[in-house]
């Protein structure tokens, strides 16, 4: 739903001072017969005094629920589940200017709900719609076991909270941004390879089209991380919370810094899940994110695949078999680039990767044995075993189709040929707008954007040269904003949720971060990919997150654990000695609802 931009038509001045007649009059003189001071005005009364007028969901989960579970759930909580639009301020500098609308999703408290505080969430991005998270993350942990410690502890945070999702201006049931046009982009060489002219101006097209096309839109200037916190803040102080408590994760830890930077002394118990630099430009993050694909792949994925040769059938060296991925050529590493998806490290998903790297391996030898594609779908058809677990050979199967169906794309003399309207969805809208309004580019220079992305590729087959195509060279900055300083957050009690291989928000910027943060805590999890370990299922974590989000700070300012073991690895002793025996399973009443659940909040995770 995209709803309109609508005009102030009550003067805030006058606003303002008719809400200041409730405590005093505006002007006068006090008991010693000198004037009254004046209060001054809160330019923002209007929309503080402003009615939350709550009321059915079903238009909103119709609209915006990508499958029908989400009725479902909604349908189990009844009335507990409330909908409304608030008005924003498009621009809170000029407040009695145009407004948006900002859309929540709040599901009650079982008991007493006028009593709890709200638990806002943000899943990420920026472009990330966390309005359905407050049914998700509500229904989990009212989901867990008395019979567990963890189950409990879920329990009573499911009990202590209203929780409140919303969908950021931009996107969602909010205001959306709109980024179209009629210019012809087309398909773009996304490897190594791709260092002609001809692919770079393309490249370059991308970043120019977005940059103009986002910016004619009326509402660009003013989506960025500055409007949304104190957005949020808005929502705060028209829900009655005199604290902002908050999980955020990913893009969702940047806001939530940026939040405590400038409302210092409304931060409550806030979880940031896998972290974002502050210390550091929103612009590095691009970087950085192709830096982590590669680093967790070589340490992480390739030693977890040699250590299991006998399921995976890649040889028994990391070494050896990042040499193997490094000898795929210019068309199949596009095709994988293609149809691999985005790599992340988690741990469902790392056995299914590993077969998309290994069909491209394998594709790329029988290539050089001169076999035609034909000849190598049908070789991979009635070939093999390729791995030794039953479930991941035909998973193999069907990814190494899916890499010659693509590699057959590419080889049309057409494809390259045949171009598409600039467009954008509202998610990928919102992503571009925000990263350049947030801050100005410092690094003007197009072409070290282009010489660094074509380096990145280099590296590794999984590696795209993305951070080539960068819309902020092309960006009139007008947002007027400015980052809160590491200094603002000095003082704030936050709890960082880092694992030690996430790839979009790497350890090494987290710590970074962390660092310069005197009173904030830390949760780091070793031996772990996962991008979001949102309700992660170990005493050592989920108790520091849940008890911190009860009020209770984490005795240690850095709090070691243990990582949750692989498909086929042994489970770790620390791990052994915690659950003793106990099923991750029985930490939940429904545990197969609980999976679902989880699931669902796993792939709300954008970045």
């Amino acid at each position: 739903m995209t709803s309109p931009l609508i005009p102030v038509k009550v003067s805030i001045t006058l606003l303002s001072c008719a809400a200041a007649l409730t405590l005093a009059a505006c002007g006068g003189s006090g008991g010693d017969g000198k004037p009254t001071p004046k209060p001054e005005p809160d330019p923002l009364a209007f929309y503080k005094n402003q009615t939350v007028n709550w009321s059915d969901c079903s238009r909103y989960i119709a609209e915006n629920g990508p499958s029908a579970d989400f009725a479902q759930h909604a349908a189990k909580l009844g009335d507990r589940v409330q909908c409304a639009d608030i008005k924003a301020p498009l621009d809170y500098q000029n407040p009695d200017g145009l407004q948006i609308s900002v859309s929540m999703l709040r599901v009650k408290a079982a008991e007493a709900a006028e009593t709890k505080p709200n638990l806002f969430f943000n899943p990420g991005g920026p472009g990330g719609d966390g309005q359905m998270n407050s049914l998700l993350f509500s229904m989990l942990l009212s989901n867990g076991n008395e019979d567990s410690a963890l189950g409990r502890k879920y329990k009573e945070v499911g009990a202590a909270y209203n929780f409140v999702g919303f969908s950021p201006r931009g996107v969602g049931a909010s205001t959306n941004i709109v980024c179209v046009g009629n210019e012809l982009i087309y398909p773009t060489d996304d490897t190594k390879w791709g260092d002609g002219a001809e692919n770079i101006r393309r490249l370059t097209d991308i970043a120019r089209y977005t940059a103009s096309n986002c910016q004619k839109n009326p509402v660009a200037d003013y989506i960025h991380t500055d409007a949304t916190a104190r957005d949020m803040d808005l929502m705060r102080h028209l829900l009655g919370d005199e604290k902002f408590h908050y999980y955020g994760i990913s893009y969702g830890t940047w806001l939530g810094f940026w939040y405590a930077g400038i409302f210092p002394d409304k931060v409550g118990p806030m979880v940031l899940d896998s972290n974002m630099n502050f210390s550091k430009s929103i612009h590095n993050a691009s970087i950085s994110y192709v830096n982590g694909q590669v680093h967790t792949f070589k340490e992480y994925v390739a030693p977890y695949a040699a250590r299991h040769d006998d399921v995976f059938g890649m040889g028994t060296s990391a070494q050896s078999i990042v040499d193997d991925l490094n000898t795929v050529g210019h068309e199949v590493t596009q095709a994988l680039l293609d149809t691999g998806g985005s790599f992340r490290a988690e741990r469902t998903v790392i056995p299914g990767y590993l077969s998309s790297v290994k069909a491209a391996i394998e594709t790329q030898k029988l290539i050089g044995q001169g076999k035609s594609l034909n000849d190598i779908e049908i070789a991979f058809i009635n070939g093999g075993p390729y791995f030794a677990d039953e479930a991941l050979n035909e998973l193999f199967k069907r990814r190494a189709s899916h890499l010659v169906q693509r590699l057959r794309m590419l080889q049309d003399p057409n494809f390259y040929a045949e171009p598409d309207l600039f467009a954008l969805d509202t998610g990928g809208a919102v992503w571009d707008t925000v990263v350049c309004n947030d801050e100005p580019l410092a690094n003007k220079d197009q072409a070290f954007w282009i010489d660094t992305g074509f380096e990145q590729a280099q590296t590794l087959p999984i590696a795209s040269n993305r951070v080539a195509k960068q819309p902020c060279l092309y960006w009139d900055w007008k947002a007027n904003v400015a980052k809160p300083s590491m200094e603002s957050l000095k003082d704030a009690p936050l709890l960082m949720l880092q694992s030690q291989f996430d790839v979009p928000t790497p350890l090494s910027g987290a710590m970074e971060t962390f660092e310069q943060l005197p009173a904030a805590h830390m949760v780091r999890v070793q031996n772990e990919g996962a991008h979001g370990l949102i309700v992660y299922q170990t005493e050592c974590v989920d108790l520091a997150v849940m008890d911190h989000l009860l009020g209770k700070e984490p005795s240690q300012r850095l709090t070691e654990c243990q990582g949750k073991p692989l498909p086929f690895d042994d489970k770790p002793e620390a791990l052994k000695a915690s659950s003793a025996g106990v099923r991750a399973a029985s930490n939940f009443e429904d545990p197969d609802m609980a999976e679902k659940l989880l699931d669902s909040l796993r792939k709300a995770v954008e970045r």
